[in-house]
């Protein structure tokens, strides 16, 4: 039997993209592609390399469910997700980065288990795909690996990240209730920020099933590849770390993560 889509709740899925055109279409066809079909494509190119001829020029993406904006300027990973929140308009919410891919029955899952634990905020876990440049200048899958596996604890995640930006499936609600946005100051780790926001008012269920893939190329060039995430864990660190039930340890914790890579807490007041 054919379920009618519109009678599903809209999930959007926010995919921003700069200088990807190579990639970004598989990881848009992942989630047209999905058994899931009640979504919408929120593809923000964040003042990249056009990518509308290619949205013309291949078929499958002639689909209503796929919106493309496009920013002016360039604005980063934060900035451009804001820009993807503003024009979104499911009721449930997920992120995908422009080289990483949904499997098949991702969305599906997520929100089977989301009714079924009458929850706002669910999780799941990723497969890390090593990719190897080859002589010719593509890429080659030379393995794969289980990407992050930690459980939810609402002190935790003020110490360490728990998931890929692409495995969370958030609601709406769970995001009005936070009355936070992606933090634009930030370079990287801000997906890890504004789930420390969404953490402070509902709870991550953790789903252990694997339904993405996420890209790292030998040359470091995807979106986070080179990055120093040192300055970011410190705003992360001073954003929350009031918000601890056992404040003490997440205090030893955050501190003796800072002082492992030379950072003395005390500058930063923490």
């Amino acid at each position: 039997m054919t379920r009618n889509r519109h009678s599903e709740p809209l999930v959007s899925v926010i995919i921003p993209t700069h200088n990807r055109r190579w990639l970004v279409g598989r990881a848009i066809d992942s989630i047209l592609s999905q058994s899931y079909k009640n979504v919408e494509v929120i593809l923000v190119n964040d003042a990249g390399e056009d990518v509308q001829d290619l949205l013309d020029g291949v078929p499958q993406f002639n689909d209503p469910r796929l919106r493309y904006f496009q920013n002016e300027k360039n604005l980063g990973l934060a900035g451009t997700r804001n820009v993807a929140l503003r024009h979104s308009r499911g009721q449930y919410i997920c992120l995908l980065d422009d080289d990483d891919i949904y499997l098949k029955y991702a969305i599906e899952f997520r929100m089977y288990m989301m009714k079924k634990l009458e929850a706002d905020i669910v999780y799941t876990r990723s497969l890390l795909d090593h990719w190897e440049k080859k002589e010719n200048g593509g890429y080659v899958s030379v393995g794969k690996n289980l990407y992050w596996d930690s459980p939810f604890d609402v002190d935790l995640i003020l110490i360490q990240n728990i998931a890929p930006c692409c495995n969370v499936l958030f609601s709406r609600r769970s995001w009005q209730d936070s009355e936070y946005w992606f933090d634009e100051t930030m370079t990287t780790s801000e997906d890890h920020d504004f789930w420390c926001a969404l953490s402070r008012k509902h709870y991550f269920h953790e789903l252990k099933i694997v339904d993405t893939e996420c890209s790292q190329r030998d040359d470091k060039s995807q979106m986070t590849g080179s990055l120093n995430f040192v300055p970011n864990w410190i705003k992360i660190f001073q954003h929350w770390r009031h918000t601890a039930r056992n404040l003490p340890d997440v205090i030893h914790n955050q501190n003796k993560i800072l002082e492992r890579v030379g950072i003395n807490p005390a500058d930063y007041n923490l």
